[in-house]
């Protein structure tokens, strides 16, 4: 989350009427406070600095625990690419993007 530091990022992302989404980590949080954040807590910091709920739609892999997210739509799917498992694969990535799109409309 170290992006949402800069004020006009924040700024910019209050703004706009552009649909959000965020795409989750695959990787493992080297931070210890960060790796124990669930995703609700993730949405909700960064909303928070942002001062207004943007975020519309999250992607996340099949492991994450999606059950307190209310009122988003949620893709959750298998996004590891096949060679190195904490990085995206390009294509599953941009077929959730689209599947997260058509359903924003």
């Amino acid at each position: 989350m170290p992006i949402l530091l800069l004020k006009e990022i924040a700024q910019a992302l209050r703004r706009t009427p552009a649909p959000m989404v965020y795409i989750g980590n695959l990787g493992r949080e080297l931070s210890l406070p960060a790796a124990n954040l669930k995703l609700e807590s993730k949405l909700a910091i960064m909303e928070q600095y942002v001062g207004k709920k943007v975020i519309d739609a999250v992607i996340v892999g099949p492991k994450v625990d999606v059950s307190a997210v209310k009122e988003r739509i949620v893709i959750q799917e298998v996004l590891e690419a096949s060679d190195i498992p904490y990085r995206h694969d390009r294509q599953l990535l941009h077929n959730a993007l689209e599947k997260a799109l058509q359903a924003l409309g």
